[in-house]
């Protein structure tokens, strides 16, 4: 476990999605030395996902807007969010949404007012697409700056303290070299963890790795057990993203038995017309209206037969008549993509898509631990139970330039912590073990023993922690990857450079399933994004968000608290 070099910086960041892209620039324009890597590209993650036909930023109106947004924050959350981080967002998000061309993204301004995803009233949104351009000129941006170094394919392994403060990370590049970067500060905007389930709507490189990270550098996570679910196409394109807006225009959802999903589970006082309606203004998954029996039918479903197949859409012709923008820029989408919703077999099903959880920050998006800040996804950011449409980009921008700014304040003040090679390997020792003499044929089995880890993993949770949830899937899941992990031989892979990113990719799942699980079953009740069969009502007794900590032995621990 050699460190093969070292670098020097003043700012390491990791992620290049747009909270990523947004605070690199920020300190590079102030002459910080910056360091970006990112697993896969420039420009890349969940907000360049290519089977999205676009994103959205929900932008307040004005400063009477201001307390009606918040209002439908606070609402939709359900008691989750954090009012501070959500005042910072109303306030700020119409001159953030300014500086889009500044980081190379043409954000283009729908006509009229819209309501966002789950949003009660409607307010201006600007739509986000062509992400080949858009990485075109990010590129092209960056390489103005002589004191911007961009690292791709290369994954952060560990944050390195001295003192209480960040000193350092170890990364892991393309080469499967081990690098260590001495630096005063460490911005992580690594996404969400969409793809440790089977079924997601995010790239692989969504993996849930910044978490891991910051909780082993002493943050605190929240709200993980509120993840977002949403339909996604499976055929006749498997995992592209479903607008739920058609479903206006959709008379019913079938099974493969030929018979509605939606007859047998709906309430009496809920007719199938209403159902659809209503889910036709939300894209995830809620508890909160009554629309939630539509996903419920279909996992329920899912469970009962083992059927990943999807389920049919009964489409009226009538949808391409309507020549909204909202409608037609994604119905052009799709038929760029071969499909017609009117004429092709539509099947959806449940996708894992956007976590509202994450890292826990304040303001400035700073976590507690010294020189270590947290944006993006990967951070709690505004969201509660349910997350409104067109918040997250924009929170990319606000808080990727509030982290900046702070940040660079930091580093500007703050002593360069000590680290060297020794610490950074003793380090990666503890993370990973150390191998006896093994064969090449042990390493083999080894690696396939991981890799089975990290699929089954990833199907245990799809079944298990998906939109219907119970005490007894849930523990057994959890009992599963228990076991699961005794067969990781995390030493035996590390030892071997070829087999590193297996092993990262292994501890991480490992452990950030294990804390999934733990999140949803102290959550004993159904809450926004949260449904369980055992416990089907929102209950005041829970009305507190859940963190989630490592003691002493480094095992995951969760605690209710107010803030």
């Amino acid at each position: 476990m050699n460190i093969q070099r070292i670098i020097e910086t003043d700012v390491l960041i990791a992620g290049s999605g747009l909270a990523g892209i947004k605070s690199a620039k920020e300190l590079a324009e102030e002459g910080h030395k910056v360091l970006l890597v990112t697993k896969t590209k420039v420009a890349s993650g969940s907000s360049f996902f290519p089977l999205k036909a676009s994103l959205g930023t929900q932008v307040t109106k004005d400063r009477a807007d201001e307390q009606v947004f918040l209002g439908d924050i606070e609402q939709l959350s359900r008691g989750m969010h954090r009012r501070d981080l959500a005042e910072m967002y109303v306030r700020e998000i119409p001159d953030r949404v300014k500086e889009y061309p500044e980081i190379g993204v043409d954000a283009k301004k729908l006509h009229g007012e819209r309501k966002a995803c789950f949003a009660p009233n409607a307010r201006d949104i600007y739509l986000l697409s062509d992400w080949d351009k858009i990485r075109g000129n990010v590129r092209g941006i960056f390489s103005e700056f002589d004191n911007l170094r961009v690292m791709e394919r290369t994954i952060v392994l560990t944050v390195l303290e001295d003192s209480g403060r960040v000193a350092g990370v170890v990364l892991l590049d393309p080469d499967n070299e081990l690098v260590l970067v001495r630096c005063k500060a460490a911005i992580l905007a690594t996404g969400g963890f969409g793809s440790i389930y089977k079924h997601n709507l995010n790239p692989n490189d969504v993996d849930g790795s910044g978490h891991i990270l910051a909780l082993e550098a002493g943050a605190e996570l929240v709200n993980m057990e509120f993840i977002q679910f949403i339909p996604g196409i499976t055929s006749p394109k498997y995992k592209t993203l479903f607008g739920e807006h058609t479903l206006t225009y959709c008379q019913d959802i079938i099974g493969p038995d030929g018979k509605s999903l939606l007859d047998p589970e709906l309430p009496m006082d809920l007719t199938k017309r209403e159902c659809l309606d209503i889910r036709s203004t939300h894209g995830p998954f809620t508890h909160s209206l009554p629309s939630k029996h539509f996903d419920i039918a279909m996992m329920r479903r899912i469970i009962e037969t083992g059927n990943e197949d999807g389920f049919r859409l009964q489409y009226d012709p009538a949808i391409y008549e309507n020549e909204e923008e909202f409608y037609t820029v994604y119905l052009d989408w799709l038929k760029e993509r071969g499909i017609d919703l009117a004429k092709d077999e539509i099947r959806i099903a449940p996708f894992a898509h956007a976590s509202n959880g994450g890292v826990f920050i304040d303001t400035k998006g700073r976590t507690g631990v010294d020189g270590l800040y947290v944006i993006g996804e990967l951070s709690c950011n505004i969201e509660g139970a349910n997350r409104l449409g067109g918040n997250s980009t924009g929170a990319c921008m606000v808080f990727g330039k509030r982290a900046a700014d702070d940040c660079g304040r930091y580093v500007r003040q703050a002593d360069p912590g000590r680290t060297d090679e020794e610490a950074a390997e003793t380090r990666l020792s503890d993370m990973f073990g150390s191998a006896v003499l093994f064969t090449d044929e042990q390493a083999e089995t080894a690696a396939e023993h991981a890799r089975h880890a990290v699929e089954r993993i990833r199907e245990v949770l799809w079944y298990n922690a998906n939109v219907v949830r119970s005490e007894e899937r849930l523990a057994a899941a959890r009992e599963e990857i228990r076991l699961l992990g005794k067969t990781v031989d995390t030493g035996v892979l590390f030892s071997r450079p070829e087999l590193r990113k297996l092993a990262v990719r292994a501890r991480n799942f490992l452990k950030l399933s294990d804390v999934l699980l733990l999140a949803m079953s102290e959550r004993r009740e159904s809450r926004g994004a949260h449904y369980r069969e055992d416990f089907p009502e929102e209950n005041p007794a829970f009305g507190r968000r859940l963190f989630v900590s490592l003691d002493e032995d480094g095992q995951p621990v969760a605690e209710f608290r107010a803030q």
